[in-house]
């Protein structure tokens, strides 16, 4: 097979590259410590990232997106972010799979009421997917939907929701089929104002801006016309997204972690031990070379996936690789680019500690690695691979 590589950005992804770098060193990084360290939705910033046209990038172009997603752009987008304020990223990322979605499969009604408010940063839109006894298990999912005369009844709950405390719908998944494994799961769009919605937060030590929690639904009624896609096509439409969301989550990672690193080497440039800078020390040096090399490698993986999607190409192994290598490798440079600091990087008035919380949840949103590891073994090796019985019921 003949692959030809270009690792040089275009104009246009270059453009953006340098319009988001020059915006998060100005309006993002000064103020990341003191944005992380409050459960606050930043709405400030995130219109300010909306007035840039960087939340519809994949909304299409009747909502300012392009008419072919360029998904190395966005990854470039979620990368040059994260390097400013790891939260602001990640806050990007619903309405980057939200209006995926809706452009695809929502009715014209959803549309036209929902995407302009998503992707002007005035509103936000929630996946719920991941159950309190299920996550990427989709024959383990209890919330229900049964038809009635006007439309759909919802009953079950959703845990670990990103942005769920600050959305004022979601997208939930719910089983609507006898049918086994994800073959009778269906989307459908729920506000979160309906009668028998409540929701919670959950309390994490890190992506507090992000926030994430918890949706339970009693007797819920929605429309007909809510359902997303087609009866019993809602976890493949779902498992489709992740196939970008994966790699993009891993470059926010990646991004967070390349500031580390970047502070470190200053760091080891200037300060003076023993009569010498901490630079010309192999124990300091050394571990900033290796940690740039994986945060490098890592980020290849990611671009790589998402140069496929753009494509058109298979990359759910790709992305799952981009997903499980990105956080390891992610964690690692931010933990030595604390030590490299001393006794100051374990300080809070320092970045480093505040990063290695936030980012730890990138390791878990998505899928675990333990499942992404799975998934590789199951797209390149064969279902032989696969741990348990996709059609039980």
């Amino acid at each position: 097979m003949d692959i030809t590589v270009d690792f040089g950005l275009n104009e246009q992804q270059s453009s953006i590259r340098d319009m988001v770098r020059r915006f998060g060193a100005k309006e993002l990084a000064p103020g990341y410590l003191a944005r992380a360290k409050v459960a606050e939705f930043p709405w400030k910033q995130h219109r300010r990232v909306a007035e840039l046209g960087l939340l519809g990038m994949l909304a299409g172009p009747e909502w300012d997106g392009e008419e072919k997603p360029d998904f190395e752009s966005v990854g470039i987008m979620m990368e040059e972010l994260a390097y400013a304020d790891f939260n602001i990223a990640n806050c990007v990322l619903p309405p980057l799979i939200i209006t995926s979605i809706m452009k695809e499969h929502a009715v014209r009604r959803l549309q036209e009421e929902w995407m302009p408010a998503i992707v002007s940063g005035e509103r936000m839109v929630a996946l719920g997917l991941t159950e309190p006894g299920s996550g990427s298990d989709a024959a383990g999912m209890r919330t229900k939907a049964v038809k009635t005369e006007s439309g759909w009844r919802l009953n079950g709950e959703k845990t670990s929701i990103t942005a769920i405390p600050w959305s004022t719908a979601a997208i939930i998944f719910a089983k609507t089929q006898s049918a086994s494994g994800a073959a009778g799961v269906s989307a459908f769009f729920v506000e979160m104002d309906r009668p028998g919605v409540t929701m919670s937060l959950t309390p994490d030590p890190g992506w507090l801006p992000v926030g994430r929690g918890t949706i339970s639904m009693v007797d819920v009624d929605i429309p007909a016309d809510a359902l997303i896609g087609g009866e019993g096509e809602g976890f493949r439409t779902v498992m489709n997204n992740f196939d970008f969301t994966r790699p993009l989550l891993a470059l926010t990672g990646i991004g967070c972690a390349q500031a580390s690193i970047d502070e470190a080497v200053e760091h080891a440039r200037h300060r003076e031990v023993f009569g010498s800078t901490l630079s010309k020390f192999e124990g300091i040096s050394f571990p900033l070379a290796e940690h740039t090399v994986h945060l490098e490698s890592a980020r290849l993986i990611c671009y790589k996936a998402l140069w496929k999607r753009t494509q058109g190409l298979p990359h759910t192994a790709d992305a799952a690789m981009a997903k499980w290598i990105g956080p390891l490798v992610s964690g690692r440079a931010i933990h030595d680019a604390l030590l490299t600091f001393g006794n100051f990087g374990y300080a809070s008035e320092y970045p480093h500690e505040q990063r290695l919380r936030d980012t730890l949840a990138v390791e878990i949103a998505d899928g675990t690695a333990q499942v992404q590891k799975i998934i590789i073994a199951r797209e390149l090796f064969g279902r032989d691979f696969v741990p348990y019985d996709t059609k039980r019921p």
